[in-house]
């Protein structure tokens, strides 16, 4: 049985971001599971599906993937006015926060930031690699084992070899969209020509039909 969507208050959306925001260590796809922890699990604004539909989504867009969920699931709960002012009240003391920071930070060791870089890399690293397993168990059931090794395989290669600025997601979304739509006018010409093909061997063929009982 599925979760009723919940309606949140304003209130809610603007705490949730504030959250988000200040533990904000690794970009969007670190900060993804806590979003799903609050958004989907406990408070139910959205369902599952959304939310997976909302992940690949901002992948795929350019700028801050964190930001861009949030700002989703506050404009599709209160309003695009309403939601769009909370995703902006609600970022601006993180904003100063980092701005102090980065001032606060220029006056210590350097000794002092690779201890802190370390630590939060390997939180990064342990939420990455969760929630990609959580993605991995739940498509492997649909999916089969061949497109997830093609899959991983594009990806490494794309990373690797494919320069800035073309390795952004869009570029591989837009050729995908271009491949699939290719795909399907040749394949809708074939049926096409083959139902004409079809039609016109029925017409040849009632035509001697009727000749032959004359």
């Amino acid at each position: 049985m599925k979760n009723k969507i919940k309606k949140p208050t304003f209130w809610n959306v603007f705490l949730l971001i504030l959250m988000v925001t200040f533990i904000g260590f690794g970009g969007g796809n670190a900060l993804m599971p806590v979003i799903k922890r609050y958004a989907v699990d406990k408070y139910h604004w959205l369902d599952a599906d959304e939310f997976d539909k909302n992940v690949v989504i901002t992948n795929m867009l350019p700028g801050p993937m964190a930001i861009q969920a949030l700002s989703y699931i506050s404009i599709r709960s209160l309003g695009f006015w309403k939601g769009s002012l909370v995703v902006i009240l609600a970022a601006m003391p993180h904003v100063a926060l980092v701005v102090g920071l980065y001032f606060a930070l220029t006056q210590l060791p350097q000794k002092y930031l690779v201890v802190v870089q370390i630590g939060v890399l390997s939180a990064i690293v342990g939420c990455l690699i969760g929630f990609g397993w959580n993605y991995f168990k739940k498509g492997i059931k649909e999916s089969k084992i061949s497109l997830w090794i093609i899959l991983f395989l594009s990806t490494i290669l794309f990373s690797l070899f494919v320069p800035t600025p073309f390795n952004v997601p869009v570029a591989i979304m837009l050729l995908f969209i271009a491949i699939f739509t290719t795909h399907y006018i040749i394949k809708k010409k074939r049926i096409s020509k083959s139902t004409q093909n079809s039609v016109q061997k029925t017409e040849i063929t009632d035509k001697n039909d009727a000749k032959g009982e004359k």
